[in-house]
């Protein structure tokens, strides 16, 4: 049985909504760190808590660390409907979207270099696009080619030309020393693509722990690096999170399916728990029935028993939170039965996992 995992964002923060959402059904909630603080996000974890606990539930909360990824460094959102020209800088110069040509900063891996005139930057998971009309050394002009909102600190991408993104920013490593004793019982890091990063991760939290457990570490697989690499992320991490929006912005769509059917594949083979994410249901905020292709993809994710599945932008930001939970649950027990719901790491495997084979 699935456990259905939350992201929580403004749509599910409000009391009320949060109440409902735990009865509907959410097993786990994400705090994603890439627009927020710890801090804060300790703080929601907390009344998360203490909301599912007059429930009677005891959800997992979960941490999850941005990673080296690039965004832009807009605090104020904006419309590209009716802009002509960007300027997006390469540096994490502060930006300014009031202008008549609005100037956004980038922060995360640099793409200085690799940017070239004709090229794509695709914002969020694919949402909108500038295509690069013009490069300086400094910064380059782009055409927006879509009429999107663009929402603070969204993600960047360049599609067919990998970015590094691997490895731990010191802001992870700085996040990871407080994980142990937290409210957070697990925590996610971003762009894994060699067990290294988990190994590094994890002794960090057990450098800090001063007899705490160390928290379960999730591994977030999300570029062909990561896919290539995942049966030995697998046989480190304690659960691998199938990062398919960041995952489809590095593959392209012509290698995407076969990419996820190999982080599929090489986490069962390594025992390990997969978390698949990103899109599952996002229809549902603009109508009252999923897309088929959403209903159809889900389904199939619940009986082949997948250990999780992700609700992102449906309830961080999604119209209908409540409702998307309720589908998802109702799904689960058509396709798995009803009763309880097994935990995310299995004891015995967490147990086995923190030499990872003995080194």
């Amino acid at each position: 049985m699935s456990r259905i995992v939350v992201t929580l964002g403004p749509a599910t923060q409000d009391p009320v909504i949060l109440e409902q959402v735990v009865k509907a059904g959410a097993d786990s909630f994400r705090f994603p760190a890439s627009k927020a603080s710890v801090a804060s996000l300790a703080e929601l974890a907390a009344g998360v808590s203490s909301v599912a606990a007059g429930l009677g539930r005891t959800p997992d909360l979960l941490l999850d660390l941005p990673g080296a990824k690039t965004r832009f460094t807009n605090d104020d959102q904006f419309s590209l409907k009716g802009i002509s020209r960007v300027r997006v800088h390469f540096a994490p110069v502060p930006s300014d979207v009031h202008r008549e040509v609005p100037v956004l900063g980038l922060t995360g891996a640099d793409i200085s270099g690799r940017v070239d005139p004709g090229d794509i930057i695709l914002i969020g998971d694919g949402e909108d696009a500038l295509r690069v009309e013009q490069v300086e050394p400094d910064h380059c002009v782009t055409i927006p080619l879509t009429d999107g909102f663009l929402g603070k600190r969204r993600g960047v991408a360049l599609p067919g030309r990998s970015v590094p993104a691997s490895g731990l920013t010191d802001r992870d490593r700085a996040a990871l020393e407080t994980l142990p004793g937290s409210i957070f019982s697990g925590v996610i890091i971003s762009f894994v693509e060699s067990a290294d990063d988990v190994r590094e991760a994890r002794g960090i939290m057990a450098a800090s722990a001063a007899g705490h457990d160390v928290p379960p570490l999730i591994a977030k697989v999300e570029t062909r690096a990561g896919a290539a690499a995942v049966r030995e992320i697998a046989e480190c991490a304690d659960a691998v999170l199938l990062g398919r929006g960041d995952l489809l912005l590095d593959s392209g769509p012509l290698e995407f399916s076969d990419l996820c059917e190999t982080v599929s594949t090489g986490t069962a083979e390594a025992g390990c728990p997969l978390i698949v994410g990103t899109q599952l249901l996002t229809s549902l905020s603009a109508g009252w029935l999923p897309h088929r292709s959403e209903l159809a993809y889900v389904s199939e994710l619940l009986r082949s028993g997948t250990a999780g599945l992700m609700l992102a932008d449906e309830t961080a930001a999604g119209t209908a939170p409540v409702r998307t939970v309720e589908l998802l649950r109702e799904l689960r027990e058509r396709y798995t039965g009803a009763g309880e719901v097994p935990p995310l790491f299995p004891a015995a495997r967490a147990a086995a996992v923190p030499g990872c084979g003995g080194e």
